[in-house]
This record gives structure tokens, C-alpha cells and sequence, in this order.
């Protein structure tokens, strides 16, 4: 099955312009309050920042979280679209299978789930269903707006 590989975090980047602008935090918070707030300006205290080397960690923590994240959101998606696939009939899978090796757009799971859904049904069906509950919604608010113009009319 072909995918694109997606490079790893090499770490989070932390220069200097960061690292002033991290400093400057406080000053900036409390001149935000100053300008939106200034009759409470007493009132409002801003947060207390970490040292610099602990929010350079946190950071770093919290890229390589969100890093995993995605990737485990990835490996979700393509062990679903896998399983569509497989799921089909052998001659629907080498009918896949072909238009996927022809498909000259990104190899995510997205793009195999929608080559997959063209092909066993799903995604006509839910195409059906969705152009169902717009036909319901447009009907039911041209029934509010109709029964809206007869009290406007009274």
C-alpha cells in the first residue's frame, strides 16, 4: 500500500527573538490590561511565567505530544481505510488497488478512504443521506419562513 512519509519533529526551535518575546510577556499582559482595562487595572495581575530553560522544556514536551498526536490520528485513519479495503470483494480490491497506484494526489488515508468509499458504496450512500437532511432542513426553514410571513401579513 503506498503513503507518504511524514518527516519527524527534529525539535522545537527555540531562538532568540522567542526567548525576548517569552521575557517580555509580563510587560506586554500587563500593558493589554492597562489599555483595555484601565479602570481595573489593579484589579488584574498577569500570570506568572516559568523560567526560561523550564518553558523551553515544556515546549519541546508539548511538540513531541502533539507530534504523537497526529501520528497515532494518522494510524487510526489508515488501519480504518485498510480495513475498508480489505473488507471489499477481491475484484473490487484490484479495482482499488489500481486507481490508488494511479492516484496522483497525496497518499494519506483520506485519499484511500474516498478511492475506497468510491468503489464499495459508502460514500454514495452517504452522499444519498446528506442530500436527504439538506432536502429536510431547506424544507423545514421554508416552513418557519412561510409561517413567519403569515403572522407578518396578520
Amino acid at each position: 500500500m503506498r503513503f507518504d512519509r511524514e518527516p519527524r519533529p527534529e525539535g522545537y526551535c527555540w531562538t532568540a527573538r522567542k526567548e525576548a518575546l517569552y521575557l517580555r510577556r509580563g510587560t506586554r499582559e500587563v500593558e493589554k490590561i492597562a489599555r483595555d482595562y484601565p479602570l481595573f487595572v489593579d484589579q488584574f495581575r498577569p500570570r506568572p511565567t516559568l523560567p526560561v530553560g523550564e518553558e523551553r522544556k515544556r515546549r519541546e514536551r508539548m511538540l513531541l505530544k502533539s507530534d504523537q498526536q497526529w501520528r497515532d490520528l494518522q494510524a487510526r485513519f489508515w488501519r480504518q481505510a485498510r480495513s475498508a479495503y480489505f473488507a471489499c470483494a477481491r475484484e473490487m480490491r484490484a479495482a482499488i488497488l489500481a486507481e490508488w497506484n494511479q492516484w496522483r494526489g497525496p497518499a494519506r488515508p483520506l485519499y484511500l478512504t474516498y478511492v475506497v468509499e468510491k468503489h464499495n458504496g459508502v460514500g454514495e450512500e452517504r452522499s444519498r443521506r446528506m442530500r436527504e437532511q439538506d432536502a429536510a432542513m431547506l424544507a423545514r426553514i421554508r416552513e418557519r419562513e412561510t409561517s413567519q410571513a403569515a403572522l407578518l401579513l396578520v
